[in-house]
């Protein structure tokens, strides 16, 4: 989760965030949705049919619906893929889900970590400011360079002071979730190898034919 501060502009309120947007890594363009940010919305939409859209949809495409005999150039390929060890033809088909997955996780990762940042500078460029006396609103934006420290902050030590504790507070906070982050990735990461590993290890060195054969197709 990301920090979240108060907005307001002329009796209406809304929250901005800053840091890393670990909801929108997940759940990518529902949070845009719920936030009320349209453009934000279609674009993250757009980038997800681009990235794991093609995930779900090669993951779930209905190959047996395809008449393949009518395709002669993929009839031929798979004719061709017959006499192969199924086990080859099953790891190549997951490496390739799993390159598309790596680079759909690194997009993911650089909306995730500018998102915020973006949704929080166009409220402040649409007029929403920060109340007076929230010294924590305030102290997170000047310190990630949302907005600019004014002389009388800076001549004043004990303002400076209370803006640096309070993010340094903060920064221990977002430091424990970026440990939970790589936690969830990596027990995510190992479960999904072992668990195609040990798909792999049971298919044997049976060919294609083999196990089409086995299947009853």
């Amino acid at each position: 989760m990301a920090i979240k501060i108060n907005l307001e502009k002329a009796g209406h309120k809304k929250n901005g965030f800053v840091g890393f947007s670990f909801t929108t890594f997940i759940w990518g363009a529902f949070v845009p949705m719920f936030r009320g940010d349209g453009k934000g919305f279609v674009k993250l939409l757009l980038i997800w049919l681009a990235t794991s859209g093609i995930l779900v949809l090669i993951d779930n495409f209905p190959y047996d619906s395809i008449d393949f005999d009518k395709i002669p150039t993929i009839k031929d390929f798979i004719i061709s893929l017959l006499d192969v060890k199924y086990k080859y033809i099953f790891l190549s088909y997951y490496l390739i889900i799993f390159l598309l997955a790596i680079i759909s996780f690194v997009v993911w990762f650089f909306i995730a970590k500018n998102y915020n940042r973006d949704y929080t500078n166009k409220l402040l460029n649409q007029g929403y400011m920060v109340a007076e006396d929230d010294d924590y609103a305030l102290a997170i934006l000047k310190k990630y360079g949302y907005l600019e420290y004014t002389n009388e902050e800076l001549r004043d030590n004990n303002k400076m002071e209370l803006y640096k504790n309070i993010v340094e507070t903060v920064k221990k906070d977002e430091k424990s979730k970026y440990y939970i982050f790589l936690v969830y990735f990596i027990i995510t990461f190992t479960i999904v190898v072992i668990t195609y590993y040990s798909e792999i290890s049971k298919i044997g060195d049976i060919t294609y034919l083999e196990a089409i054969r086995a299947a009853g197709i």
